[in-house]
């Protein structure tokens, strides 16, 4: 069975952090990991590990491609990298794609990943004010909407759904629980 690449993605509160999933290959439990008779894990087969980033709702790489091949998420036991120092960290669908060079072919993963840290904060100062007066129930059905879009891999609608409950949340309106309007 050939190589089968895997990425994760951590959304910590304070963090982002990329993953490789892949792990060792094993003649019962992992078929598809790294090792004989699949590339090694090492430099070479491995001589690039490409990563792009998109933020949410962004059709352009975000920030300048990273390197992985240096990092911890090439070089360590736990094969994985902060990427916070090279991100600003905001909600909404994320895009990343890693392109790995092994024995001089390029191999990609896309990866998506839902971050709702600072919304679903909001989304509870909203439960724990008036709820007769702040249409918390549309804001959370919106939100499970969301999810839901995220999961079934309605990626562009996920996001729609992200930037909506966001304006509901910031616009002057019975959603917000800080309008002074």
């Amino acid at each position: 069975m050939a190589l089968d690449l895997k990425v994760g993605i951590l959304n910590n509160k304070a963090s982002i952090i990329i993953t490789e999933n892949t792990g060792d290959y094993n003649a019962v439990s992992n078929i598809t990991g790294w090792g004989a008779p699949n590339p090694a894990y090492t430099n070479p087969p491995v001589t690039a590990i490409a990563l792009n980033i998109y933020y949410p709702g962004s059709t352009v790489t975000s920030v300048p491609e990273i390197d992985l091949l240096p990092t911890s998420y090439f070089t360590s036991a736990d094969r994985a990298y902060d990427l916070t120092s090279s991100l600003t960290l905001q909600d909404g669908v994320w895009k990343y794609i890693v392109s790995y060079t092994i024995s001089s072919v390029v191999y990609s993963v896309t990866k998506y990943a839902l971050r709702d840290n600072d919304i679903k904060c909001k989304i509870g100062q909203l439960a724990l004010g008036d709820m007769t007066s702040n249409n918390y129930e549309e804001v959370k059905i919106t939100y499970d909407k969301m999810v839901q879009a995220f999961e079934c891999e309605e990626y562009v609608l996920a996001q729609e759904l992200y930037e909506e409950i966001n304006d509901m949340l910031t616009d002057c309106t019975p959603y917000s629980s800080n309008c002074n309007c």
